[in-house]
This record gives C-alpha cells, sequence and structure tokens, in this order.
C-alpha cells in the first residue's frame, strides 16, 4: 500500500488529538501555534514551551517531534529524542538551516491537521 504525505501527517494528528493540549484559561494551544511559528519560528516556540506553565505548548511540541521523528517523514534523527528536549537538541545543535526550514514547513503543514482533530480537554 502507498501511503502519501498528507495521510501520514492526518494519522500522526489523529494520534496527537488524544493529548490534553490547553493552555491558559483551557484555550486550544495547537490553533496558537502555527501563526507563531511564522512569526517567531519553531525555535521560538520549541524554547517557549520549556516554561512550566505552558503545559499545552510542551504537548504540542512534543507531539509536533514525534511527527517529525516518524520513521516516514524522518526529519529528526533517530539519534534524537521524539520530544521537545530531542527536537530543540537536533534543532540547536546538529541541523543546518536547509533542515530547519524543512522542519518548521513540515511542523506548519501537520499542524493544518492537528487543529482539526486535536481539542482542548
Amino acid at each position: 500500500m502507498i501511503v502519501n504525505l498528507e495521510q501520514i501527517r492526518a494519522r500522526n494528528a489523529l494520534k496527537a488529538g488524544k493529548t490534553k493540549m490547553s493552555g491558559k484559561e483551557n484555550g486550544e494551544v495547537i490553533k496558537k501555534i502555527p501563526p507563531l511559528i511564522m512569526n517567531h519560528g519553531l525555535l521560538a516556540i520549541g524554547a517557549y514551551a520549556f516554561d512550566e506553565k505552558n503545559r499545552g505548548y510542551k504537548a504540542a511540541v512534543d507531539a509536533i517531534a514525534e511527527h517529525l521523528a516518524d520513521k516516514e517523514i524522518g526529519l529528526l534523527p533517530k539519534e534524537f529524542q521524539a520530544d521537545t528536549q530531542g527536537l530543540m537538541d537536533y534543532l540547536c545543535n546538529k541541523a543546518d538551516s536547509f533542515q530547519l526550514k524543512q522542519c518548521t514547513a513540515e511542523a506548519i503543514a501537520w499542524l493544518n491537521y492537528a487543529r482539526r482533530f486535536v481539542k482542548k480537554n
């Protein structure tokens, strides 16, 4: 069976939909992340997710990392954990600007599905 990128993105977004990703005042974090990435970048959102009061953002960036680590996506190398810490380690220490752009573009493409499947809990 041939699987395309859209199917992979949807599959991973459905999986992430089971995780609680609500923010302050039970806000929908997943809908706030795409414009934040476009304005500030994936690295800034990853750094923001480390703040303990931003648990919804941490869960969302963890889900992005899991998607990028998917064997069929292959943008987060296996030597890095498929979570916020692993993604930030990779992007800050090993990735070049082209790889950062690829990860950012794929994260935004995945978020188009995640916005529909992930609900505030």
